[in-house]
C-alpha cells in the first residue's frame, strides 16, 4: 500500500512538473506572441507580475545612479524631480487599477490576432496597456500597425 501511495505521488510530481514546465522563459530567446500564446494561465500570471515588480524596480533604477540626497554630486534637483514626475504619470495613466488578470486577458485577445504574434511582449503589455487607458481605436489602430511594420527587424 505505501509503495503504491509512493509511485502514485511520483507520477503526480511528474505530470504536474512536465504541464507547468512545457515552455521555460529561459530557453526561449524571442518572448513574442508566439511564445506568449504557448504559455498556460499561471506562468502568463507569473510573467505579468514579474513585469510589475520589473516596472518599480525600473522606477528606481532610473534615478539612483545620480541621486544623492546632500547633492554632492551637482545633481540638477529638477532633472530627478521631473524623473519622478514622468514615472508617476505614466503609471497613473497606464497601470493604476489595472490587474495583473487584467492585462492577461488584454493580452491574450491582442495576440489571438495572428498578424500580432511577432511583437514582442513587453511592447504587446504597451499596447494593451493604451487601450485598457482609452487611447482612441483609430489611433491604437496606426501604434499596432507600426509595431506590425518593426516586429522581428
Amino acid at each position: 500500500m505505501l509503495r503504491a501511495l509512493k509511485i502514485t505521488f511520483f507520477l503526480l510530481l511528474l505530470i504536474n512538473l512536465a504541464e507547468n514546465s512545457n515552455h521555460s522563459w529561459a530557453d526561449d530567446k524571442r518572448r513574442d506572441g508566439n511564445w506568449w500564446m504557448a504559455q498556460k494561465l499561471p506562468g502568463k500570471l507569473s510573467f505579468i507580475d514579474g513585469f510589475f515588480d520589473g516596472l518599480n524596480l525600473g522606477n528606481n533604477f532610473s534615478y539612483w545612479g545620480f541621486y544623492e540626497p546632500d547633492n554632492k554630486s551637482g545633481v540638477d534637483k529638477k532633472c530627478f524631480e521631473n524623473v519622478l514626475k514622468s514615472f508617476g504619470e505614466h503609471y497613473n495613466k497606464y497601470f493604476k487599477n489595472v490587474t495583473a488578470s487584467q492585462l492577461v486577458d488584454g493580452l491574450d485577445s491582442f495576440y489571438s490576432d495572428y498578424k500580432n504574434r511577432r511583437i514582442l511582449v513587453a511592447d504587446g503589455v504597451w499596447l494593451v496597456l493604451n487601450g485598457i487607458a482609452g487611447t482612441p481605436r483609430d489611433q491604437l489602430e496606426k501604434m499596432i500597425e507600426n509595431w506590425r511594420t518593426n516586429a522581428g527587424k
